[in-house]
Formats: C-alpha cells, sequence, structure tokens
C-alpha cells in the first residue's frame, strides 16, 4: 500500500527525501541506506535509493551489478530539465525499491574538468533530477559521500532532512561535534529548513564503554539524537556481502528489527516544512564549507518553533502506566508482559493518528514487571527502555513502579 500524498514532504509535496550524511567514512551511512530503504519497501512504500558516494557500495549492497550500470546519478544531474529518461536511469532492485546508481565518474564532477562543477546551478542539478522522479516515489534515501564537496552540498540541497550516522566508539563525541559544526555551516546558506537528527550506529550494548558514550551523546545532543540505535551485527556484513539486504538474508535478526524500528521513529516524526532546523545555523562557518555554500544564496531560516518531541517508551500516569512507541496505521501493536499473562491480545495498542504513534495506559500497582512490545504479530523488547532483564526465553524489558509519582526504569 503506497502512502497517502502528504506523508512525505520532501523534494515535492509526496516525496519525503532524506539525505545521509558523515564526512567520515565506516559509519554506517551505506548499510542505513540500502536497509532502510529495502525495510520500507517492504511495507510497501516506493523507495528510491540515491547514491551520491562514487564507490558505488549501494550498488554492491543492493546485488547490483557494476558492469551492467549504463547510467545513473551522473547523467540524471546533467540532463536537461525535465529529463525524458529519468526512469530510465533506475535500476529495479525489487517491488517498491529503486536505485539511482553511481559510478566511478560522479568522483570527477567535483574537480575543474568535471562537467557538473561548471553549470551555474551546480549546486541544484540533484534536486531537478529528483523532482522528475517524484511522480514514481513516496521515499528517496540519498547515501552521500565521507566529504564535504558539492556533491554532499547537492544531496543536503535536495533533502528535506538530513540523518548523520555517528558511532558509539572512542572518537564518537569528537566526530559528533565535528559534524554538528559542519552540518550547521552548510544550513546556515541554504534557503530553507533542514531538519537534522543524528543516529547512534555501531553500537555494541555489551561494551560499557560503548553505553557510557552513548549516554553521554544523550547528554550533549539530546534535541537531535534519535532514540533508537543500529547495533553492530554480523548479519549486516554477511548481507552486504551477498548483495542482499537484510531483511531479506536475515528477517529474524536483531539487525532488522533495528531498522524496522528506526523506520517506525521516523514515521512518527514527519518533519514540519515551516518548521526550524533542528540544528541551528553557525555564526561562523569554517572556511572549506563557507567556499562550498557560497554557491547558494543564503535567506533567512524560517523561525518557527518545532513540534514538542514525543517520549516514547514507558511512563506513569495518573490513568496508569503508559506505553508508547512510534508506528504507522498500518501496522498493530500490543503490550505483552508477566502482568497480562503474555497475551497479544490482553493489551492492545491504539493508533493516535494525530501524534502519529502507538499508546496503551494499564493500571498496575507497585511492583517489578516484565514486558515486551509485539509488532505485527513479532515480540521484542521495549527500545525505549534501557532497562534489560536477563530471561531465558525471551529478550524483556524491566519495569519497576514504585508509586504513581516515580516510575523507575
Amino acid at each position: 500500500m503506497c502512502l497517502d500524498q502528504g506523508t512525505f514532504p520532501g523534494i515535492d509535496a509526496t516525496v519525503r527525501t532524506i539525505a545521509i550524511v558523515n564526512q567520515k567514512g565506516g559509519c554506517g551511512k551505506t548499510t542505513t541506506a540500502i536497509n532502510l530503504g529495502a525495510v520500507a519497501a517492504a511495507r510497501g512504500i516506493r523507495t528510491l535509493v540515491v547514491d551520491m558516494d562514487p564507490q558505488g557500495h549501494c550498488a554492491a549492497g543492493l546485488g547490483v551489478p557494476m558492469d551492467g550500470i549504463e547510467a545513473g546519478v551522473v547523467e540524471a544531474m546533467l540532463a536537461s530539465q525535465p529529463d525524458p529518461d529519468a526512469f530510465n536511469r533506475l535500476w529495479p532492485v525489487g517491488r517498491n525499491l529503486s536505485l539511482l546508481p553511481s559510478t566511478i565518474m560522479l568522483a570527477l564532477q567535483e574537480s575543474s574538468e568535471g562537467e557538473l562543477s561548471r553549470l551555474a546551478d551546480r549546486d541544484q542539478r540533484l534536486a531537478g533530477a529528483l523532482q522528475c522522479l517524484a511522480t514514481g516515489h513516496d521515499l528517496c534515501l540519498i547515501d552521500c559521500p565521507p566529504s564535504i564537496g558539492l556533491l554532499t552540498f547537492n544531496a543536503l540541497r535536495a533533502a528535506s532532512e538530513a540523518i548523520v550516522p555517528v558511532e558509539t566508539g572512542y572518537f564518537a563525541l569528537q566526530g559528533a561535534h565535528r559534524q554538528r559544526q559542519t552540518i550547521e555551516a552548510l544550513v546556515h546558506r541554504l534557503n530553507r529548513p533542514l531538519e537534522c537528527h543524528m543516529l547512534p550506529t555501531l553500537h555494541d550494548p555489551g561494551s560499557a564503554l560503548a553505553i557510557k558514550i552513548l549516554a553521554t551523546l544523550r547528554q550533549h545532543f539530546d534535541d537531535v539524537l534519535i532514540p533508537v540505535q543500529i547495533r553492530e551485527n554480523e548479519a549486516f556484513r554477511v548481507a552486504a556481502s551477498l548483495g542482499r539486504p537484510v531483511v531479506e538474508h536475515a528477517p529474524d535478526s536483531d539487525a532488522r528489527r533495528d531498522i524496522e524500528m528506526l523506520l517506525d521513529w521516523l514515521l512518527a516524526h514527519v518533519p514540519q516544512q515551516e518548521a526550524a532546523s533542528s540544528i541551528a545555523p553557525a555564526s561562523q562557518p569554517n572556511s572549506r564549507v563557507a567556499e562550498i555554500a557560497k554557491r547558494v544564496e543564503s535567506n533567512e531560516l524560517a523561525t518557527s518553533e518545532l513540534p514538542v518531541p514525543v517520549t516514547f517508551g514507558v511512563d506513569v500516569t495518573d490513568a496508569g502506566v503508559r506505553f508508547r512507541q512510534p508506528g504507522g496505521p498500518q501496522q498493530v501493536m500490543a503490550v505483552c508482559g508477566d502482568f497480562n499473562g503474555w497475551s497479544m491480545s490482553a493489551t492492545p495498542m491504539e493508533f493516535n493518528a494525530e501524534k502519529r504513534l502507538f499508546e496503551a495506559t494499564i493500571p498496575l500497582p507497585p511492583g517489578e514487571y516484565r514486558y515486551q512490545i509485539a509488532v505485527d504479530g513479532r515480540m521484542h523488547r521495549d527500545p525505549y527502555n534501557d532497562s534489560e532483564q536477563s530471561d531465558p526465553d525471551r529478550p524483556v524489558s524491566r519495569l519497576v513502579v514504585d508509586s504513581p509519582e516515580a516510575p523507575r526504569q
């Protein structure tokens, strides 16, 4: 089922366009792009993955033979607009999933010898190319190169929002601060808002250091940090080596569940076209970014406030313990726990269309409880509750209710 028009604001009224950007390599950009695209496609969302990295890893990860690619993103950006051959440049990966591939020729476009760099509207060519493809897609994911240059700036100009993957490794904090400063400088020169979020990737939940770094990231970047972690998982590497997304290679894996949770969060957080960027413009852009950004006429960003963020997970209200999870109207969710016999039908969660989330409230007396969230018949722990309990049969979340006023997780 394709989503209704207006669900994905972006390059036009019907397409939500997300640039996945980080000037550091090996942080999970391509893994996020191809697997998020595949999971979205599996839910009936017509998805386009755009590979702006000259290395062409998206094609490899989706099983597209590089020697079979005759045209791609370079030709799309250099074509006259409107482009009558726009859809002919796409590679159909599967049902609801297409790839606009890259080739090594893409690397030449940032140099003085490249045709793209000589065009007057060189920073807007990708946006124009995607406009020609808007009628066939609901979601567009742009995998950016590991550098800040004309290609990345094209991606940000075309996007309605950006995701910055950040490893929860030793250098995470320094890298996150640097990425935020870079995006700030680019947003400073865009002529419209750009909502940006950071995504924890390559996370090892068994590492005390990774857990500590994740907690520190939350302290420093709580306003832009997505409350979903993409855990380090061998399934991602094996799937990529086979040229298959993890939803096909390992449909019952934690790797797939993490990507599903990311999509749930994105569906519950549609950016507002008139909202200010969640990353404010920099007052002193660094020289390299400023040099690139000079190609765009600077306009003032909108100053309206962002919507108040919703807290997912569990909390105590006057009516009882409230459970909230992101999701879409096509899903079915329920709360299962030792308080209802682990029944998948006893406590269904209702979808709140206005807030784009599922919720259920259960009156519970003080005590300790174990529970899971059932999503479309699949049980998993609550990703928004860091308190887990070891269970030989299932991964469960733990909730301790001390009083109606003071829940503890």
